[in-house]
């Protein structure tokens, strides 16, 4: 039994069976805006209740895991989710921050595309004293997508290989 483990056959599957991890994890954090791409959008009105940064990769300017969820007017039913770069969150701190003491206070209006019963994906956000507009927010989605896309590619190139060598190898 242990010689089966020092075959190269295994090894060309176990790197093979890495690049589907790779693709389908990539694929799921990429998935909500791939998504958001097709929907229609829809304008919120009102104030922010509840905001959160994961924890995991908050900050991290790491694209599509860097997010920021939020509610308007404590609607539990209508979470948002802002992808945007760490730039952009800084640029959007001069005029709102989510972690502000008055955020509650001040209104925000919410382009966004429903991608779940209760989940929309943020693709532009203003209020009296700026705007993060559509084109800055679809810019960096599509570039970001493109790029994840292409991960996905070389990840599925890179598996079928090593599916191939392993198929083909006799030992």
């Amino acid at each position: 039994m242990p010689s089966y483990f020092r075959t190269r056959r295994s090894a060309y599957f176990n790197i093979a069976f890495l690049f589907l991890i790779a693709i389908v994890w990539v694929v799921s954090y990429m998935q909500p805006v791939l998504r958001s791409f097709f929907k229609e959008e829809h304008v919120f009105y009102g104030n922010v209740s509840y905001a959160a940064i994961p924890s995991v990769f908050g900050g991290s300017n790491i694209p599509f895991l860097d997010k920021t969820y939020f509610q308007l007017n404590g609607d539990p039913g209508a979470t948002f989710v802002l992808y945007a770069s760490q730039e952009m969150c800084e640029d959007m701190s001069e005029w709102f921050s989510f972690s502000a003491k008055g955020a509650d206070e001040i209104a925000v209006e919410v382009v966004a595309v429903r991608i779940a019963p209760s989940r929309f994906i943020v693709k532009a956000i203003s209020s009296s004293e700026g705007e993060l507009d559509w084109d800055t927010l679809s810019e960096y989605h599509l570039f970001n997508s493109l790029v994840g896309l292409g991960i996905v590619a070389v990840c599925t190139l890179g598996m079928m290989l090593f599916m191939v060598l392993g198929i083909r190898c006799k030992r």
